[in-house]
């Protein structure tokens, strides 16, 4: 199965693949659901039901992963937006923070084991966990738990942008633009939750987030400056219209709107 696909099958492929989705309504109703024995899937509980949900979603990307030859780094590179889920879930109950502990699994590309929900990790746990993988350099020099997690999210989203080098011309812009538009997502819903859930100060979040870009290189933070405007003209819509949004209504519109253009980036 390497090898065998190009650039127009990627496309026709991934198109497709939209028809595997749930609906809004099914997703709904499922959120609305109880726990009980007709749970989706015939889970036992709603965890269980969520996290076959997602295996059930994620395989095609793992069986082009797997096939793709040339492009496989690209799709780890997306599969791994959702290991960052795992590894801070495994950081907060190092941390002691209150988790739902609902496991993101991307099969045979995770570096991060299941049983790993069992135990409860020190922070020095978990840089020893994290040694020898890509999220290594993450936790190295902080100690603090939400800078951390920062680094986790914009660590996934760099190597989604490294990984969109190996397309070329128009294809290879569209996917760097993705990349930025990620990351000028990212930092802007890191924004308003270090803001509004961790009261730090606006000089405080300049800093350390000024910091933490440097990772990335100048062609993809001046596309993501481009991307800032554009999102910022969407959240003072928001503020319009609605006096005081909270920080999770405007980390759930950044989300959906980045969602939103990538979709509308394949269905044109």
């Amino acid at each position: 199965m390497k090898d065998y696909a190009d650039e127009n099958y990627l496309h026709a492929r991934i198109y497709a693949m939209r028809g595997r989705l749930l609906s809004l309504k099914e997703y709904i109703s499922m959120a609305k659901e109880e726990v009980s024995s007709n749970t989706a899937h015939g889970a036992s509980n709603y965890v269980q039901a969520k996290e076959d949900m997602f295996k059930s979603q994620i395989a095609d990307i793992i069986r082009l992963a797997e096939a793709t030859g040339r492009y496989s780094e690209l799709f780890v590179s997306f599969l791994r937006l959702y290991e960052a889920s795992n590894a801070k879930l495994i950081l907060a109950k190092a941390f002691g923070r209150p988790v739902l502990e609902q496991w993101c699994d991307i099969g045979p590309y995770a570096v991060l084991d299941r049983g790993l929900l069992q135990k409860q990790p020190s922070p020095d746990d978990v840089k020893t966990i994290m040694e020898g993988t890509y999220l290594e350099e993450m936790l190295k020099d902080s100690s603090s738990y939400e800078l951390i997690e920062i680094r986790i999210d914009l660590c996934t989203v760099r190597n989604c942008y490294n990984a969109s080098k190996v397309f070329r011309g128009e294809a290879g812009k569209t996917f760097q633009e993705f990349a930025a538009m990620r990351l000028a997502a990212t930092g802007m819903i890191w924004r308003w939750r270090l803001k509004e859930n961790y009261l730090w100060s606006d000089e405080k979040i300049t800093s350390h987030l000024e910091q933490l870009f440097e990772i990335f290189d100048e062609q993809v933070l001046e596309q993501k400056r481009i991307v800032e405007d554009a999102l910022s003209i969407r959240v003072e819509q928001m503020r319009a219209a609605c006096a005081t949004p909270s920080a999770a209504d405007i980390e759930h519109h950044l989300e959906q709107d980045f969602y939103y253009w990538v979709s509308s980036t394949f269905h044109r």
